[in-house]
């Protein structure tokens, strides 16, 4: 093509090109062993249903800005298994979260920023199990199922408080 062939970008062709039915019969065929041979587990079908449902309109969301489990790498010359460190942020209020594993289970101790008393709910695969943040913002949670976890903070006291809820995270 020469400088004076240059292409109109709006030049586009007005039909778009159709698989060939072979291959779309392939991946049918494919889809249908997938299922068949390596069906995906009940559990995993509900967990994401559930991290997938509306969130709370009444809460705030805290997104996971840190968790130690990508550092891993930087972490390669220390012995042992270190524990797990999240951090999740929202306006005005950051949740840290160190976890740790049990026998088949995992253990929290978190941490409110600001310090603040709050109620503490931990969604996880065995259920929702509550807690209490106390004055310094301090909290601890024991036997988590492992899977998909996410907290809800609501302020203590307040009861016009807005709660703030965490991203989904698999422990």
């Amino acid at each position: 093509m020469t400088g004076d062939e240059r292409r109109d970008p709006t030049d586009a062709p007005d039909t778009v090109p159709q698989p060939d039915p072979r291959d779309l019969a392939l991946i049918d065929e494919l889809r249908a062993a997938a299922l068949r041979l390596d069906p995906v587990p009940p559990s995993a079908v509900t967990a994401a249903r559930e991290s997938l449902a509306l969130r709370r309109l009444d809460s705030w969301l805290a997104e996971l800005t840190r968790d130690t489990t990508v550092d891993e790498l930087a972490l390669a010359g220390v012995r042992g298994a270190p524990p797990r460190l999240l951090t999740f942020e929202a306006d005005g209020l950051t949740v840290e979260v160190e976890v740790t594993a049990t026998a088949g289970s995992v253990q929290l101790v978190g941490q409110l920023v600001p310090p603040q008393p709050a109620r503490i709910e931990v969604h996880h695969r065995g259920g929702i199990s509550e807690v209490r943040a106390d004055e310094l913002g301090r909290f601890s949670a024991g036997d988590i199922a492992r899977g998909p976890t996410r907290l809800l903070c609501t302020p203590a006291g307040d009861p016009a408080a807005r709660a703030t809820q965490t991203d989904w995270v698999v422990l």
